[in-house]
């Protein structure tokens, strides 16, 4: 059956009816900001019901756009989709744009929560990482005529010229589970999937306790998570103290900050928190989770002060290993006290109870010691029809050239931004050079 547009008195918002399998889903497409507070109860009961990862939460997609989103070449595109009057899917896009000289070349669709570089223009190919698992929100029962309605709307004026970019999707998404291969197999060569990294996480059997996480342990993590443990406490090496108010919660924020600044400037990277649309989507996060019971912040102090600072943020029944901060030149680092704060939120975890900890992206060692549970994470590509169909070819190839030129121009002027600051300018070039010899040499390590 063919599509019918309807027409809604409600501004900024269009409903379009589809059947897929007999099924007739309405949609309907958001452009404004209200949409956060309007959709709230019903985004939240859903991505509960589907068990989303935190930052496909309504709070985390609303402040994301608030401090990374708002750009004169970006704007909102959140589809909802209904049975009758049930909201059963989210798809929470916006939109960006590639101009020049007053043509449009190229249309973006992406998830909120992915991208965000300050110049839209050029910025399709750098992905702003700080939101991991990026996914569709869809109700359970309806995985399979959602997956087919997507596909569907592909072809659709409202889709068809863009090229849309899942960024952080894991290997238990629903969009690399449900929908990829629906996309494979009606796309074919067109739709593409990146290996990007992978992410580990501990699952917490709940019939046991922390001294059995600690015996199933391999050999080695056991006995240096043992020797941490032998550290905590009053008489021996460092403490452990929790945020217990408001003031707490801002003091260790910014402690966590310094603390995690200090660390990558010194080895001669920016660090998060350079970018101060971070700093502040970070503290409002941080904020907002402590009032709603769902912030996990303590630090340890030994007796320099405080040497190590963990915050987590809890969400569907995980927590999520979000921000850490230490000084590796205090009295207690041999014990290390981060990795205590770690095992300290273990143990905690065991109590509330909780099923999961998420330790997000990344294969930094420690984590192989706490868990060998690890999962893929993907960038899956659907290329824009309008490029296959038309002359703008060569001009998206060229801009996705700069872009990624652009990308990378722009992060080795930050490294050395950083060398500046460290060293000053007659040095700055120099120290960057063996920086940068020292990360080469290192992936080729890696990949030894």
């Amino acid at each position: 059956m063919s599509d019918e547009i309807m027409t809604v008195t409600k501004p900024k918002v269009k409903s379009i009816r589809h059947y897929v399998r007999n099924q007739e889903l309405s949609l309907r497409i958001h452009t404004d900001e209200s949409v956060f507070s309007t959709l709230e109860t019903e985004w939240e009961k859903l991505a509960h019901l589907s068990n989303q990862m935190i930052c496909m939460s309504s709070g985390w997609a609303s402040r994301w756009w608030k401090h990374f989103g708002r750009h004169e070449k970006r704007s909102l595109f959140i589809v909802t989709v209904y049975d009758n009057l049930k909201l059963v899917a989210i798809f929470p896009f916006y939109k960006g744009i590639t101009n020049v000289s007053g043509i449009t070349i190229q249309h973006r669709l992406q998830l909120i929560g992915s991208g965000g570089s300050p110049n839209e223009q050029f910025g399709f190919s750098d992905d702003y990482g700080i939101s991991d698992f990026l996914d569709l929100i869809v109700h359970p029962e309806y995985r399979s005529p959602v997956a087919d309605l997507f596909v569907k709307l592909l072809a659709s004026p409202e889709f068809a010229n863009h090229q849309i970019t899942f960024h952080h999707a894991r290997d238990d998404s629903y969009i690399k589970q449900s929908l990829f291969p629906l996309l494979k197999k009606k796309l074919k060569s067109r739709v593409r999937a990146k290996h990007t990294d992978v992410s580990y996480y501990i699952e917490l059997d709940q019939k046991r306790d922390f001294q059995d996480f600690i015996k199933q342990s391999k050999s080695n993590a056991r006995r240096r998570f043992r020797q941490t443990l032998r550290a905590r406490g009053p008489e021996n090496e460092y403490i452990i103290e929790e945020s217990a108010s408001m003031g707490d919660v801002e003091k260790m924020i910014d402690k966590l900050m310094q603390m995690h600044q200090d660390r990558w400037n010194k080895i001669g990277y920016p660090g998060s928190f350079q970018d101060e649309r971070f700093r502040e989507f970070f503290k409002e996060l941080s904020f907002a989770a402590f009032r709603d019971n769902r912030l996990w912040l303590k630090h340890a102090v030994d007796e320099s002060g405080i040497c190590a600072v963990r915050m987590l943020l809890l969400y569907n029944g995980r927590y999520y290993d979000y921000m850490s901060g230490y000084d590796e030149d205090s009295p207690s680092a041999k014990y290390r006290p981060g990795i205590g704060l770690l095992l300290e939120l273990v143990e905690d975890s065991f109590e509330l109870p909780a099923e999961r900890i998420e330790l997000l992206r990344g294969d930094e060692n420690y984590k192989r010691d706490f868990t060998p549970l690890v999962l893929n994470n993907w960038e899956i590509t659907i290329p824009e029809i309008r490029h296959w169909k038309t002359g703008w070819g060569f001009a998206a190839a060229l801009a996705q050239l700069s872009s990624t030129f652009l990308k990378y121009f722009n992060q080795e002027k930050m490294l050395l931004k950083v060398q500046y600051k460290k060293v000053g300018y007659i040095y700055m070039f120099s120290e960057y050079f063996k920086f940068r010899m020292k990360t080469v040499a290192h992936k080729i390590n890696k990949m030894k």
